[in-house]
């Protein structure tokens, strides 16, 4: 009882901790909301009616409000149906039926993430993980009207209940993630090398029982595919519209990676110092080969299925020809985070700390402001 008693007290003090961090990180971004409306001047024609609620921001609400309009179709649909339903249950206006979705999913992203790292390091590591997860650049997306915090709680929590061998919670979180965004598909394979090493741990021969679940995750993608052909005779318009936002994608070619790298070498050579889109494409192409070398340099050490996810949800959204929106993406690939917070340097640790945090602050108040920066 009292070993129970100890461990209770423990957990609520680690959820406590878990608490004060993310209270941190969200005053910091209000502030830097603040400070930037009295030194930035507003820039883009894609402010939502508060700053939050930029660029893609506009469309969920749009959608939430009006059901799809023309092109919003690569928009998935579960965040807005949320914020409607929020709206209209506490009878609150979009804007802020949006922010309440996204920060509360942020911290319950934030409590998952911490609670899959102890599966495999101490309390200190999974608390140093969650550091470097909200002063990453772009972490600002998760308290935005966007998708990246919904999507990240299903993902943690998908990889959490696949760790516990309960792959039906699994697949049915891996259902919401796929009727959130696209690479939410990518949590098939990686959820079936869970199963693999569930079964090889408890000495079963077959994995046949638990692929049942794996025939859930892709439902959410699907009933999204079918809605599309029912009403506009197409089932990949999610794909095909993605040319219309311009940021030089692509719509049902694929481009490869050094194809892509390619064309960013050219905007660095060709393009000037002055212009304010070569520092965005800096940006990206440092983001993206940073994450990248990470995840290879340290491939030995980073269990499989966050790997296989990990990698692919950095990698397909290349094969629209641009590393635009990669700074968001690489969200989604928290081992990174994990390898961080396993450095054993506490002054190292600072140190990318106190980087990583100079540009969230030079980058939420662009974004802010109406600059794209991811």
């Amino acid at each position: 009882m009292q070993i129970k008693i100890n461990n209770f007290v423990k957990k609520s003090r680690y959820i406590f901790v878990i608490f004060i961090i993310f209270f941190c990180w969200r005053i910091s971004l209000f502030f830097l909301d603040l400070v930037s409306r009295n030194f930035i001047l507003s820039k883009s024609q894609f402010m939502g009616d508060i700053p939050w609620a930029n660029f893609d921001g506009v469309h969920y609400l749009a959608i939430a409000q009006n059901g799809y309009g023309i092109y919003q179709q690569a928009f998935f649909p579960l965040f807005p149906i949320l914020i409607n339903i929020v709206h209209n249950f506490l009878k609150i206006e979009y804007v802020s039926s949006g922010l309440l979705l996204a920060n509360t999913f942020a911290l319950l992203s934030v409590i998952m993430f911490y609670k899959l790292v102890r599966f495999d390091y101490g309390a200190k590591v999974a608390l140093w993980s969650i550091i470097f997860f909200l002063v990453f650049p772009t972490s600002f997306f998760l308290g935005s009207v966007y998708t990246e915090s919904l999507f990240l709680f299903f993902i943690f929590s998908s990889f959490y209940f696949a760790r516990k061998g309960k792959f039906f919670y699994s697949a049915v979180f891996g259902m919401f993630a796929t009727a959130t965004k696209f690479i939410g598909i990518l949590l098939i394979p990686a959820v079936l090398w869970e199963i693999y090493m569930h079964c090889k741990e408890i000495k079963k021969t077959s994995i046949i029982p638990y692929v049942y679940a794996l025939s859930i995750i892709p439902l959410g993608l699907l009933f999204y595919m079918f809605f599309l052909n029912s009403n506009y005779s197409d089932p990949l318009l999610f794909i095909h519209t993605q040319s219309a936002f311009g940021v030089n994608r692509t719509a049902g070619e694929v481009i490869l990676l050094p194809q892509v790298l390619f064309r960013y070498l050219k905007i660095f050579i060709s393009v000037p110092f002055s212009n304010y889109e070569l520092w965005v494409a800096v940006l990206e192409f440092v983001v993206f080969l940073t994450i990248f070398i990470l995840l290879l340099k340290n491939i030995k050490k980073i269990r499989l299925s966050y790997l296989i996810f990990s990698s692919f949800a950095i990698i397909i959204p290349t094969l629209s020809g641009t590393l635009s929106s990669l700074p968001r993406y690489a969200l989604a690939a928290f081992p990174v985070f994990i390898i961080l917070g396993r450095v054993k340097s506490t002054k190292i640790k600072i140190f990318l700390l106190i980087i990583s945090y100079f540009l969230l602050i030079i980058l939420t108040s662009l974004f802010l402001r109406g600059y794209f920066v991811a």
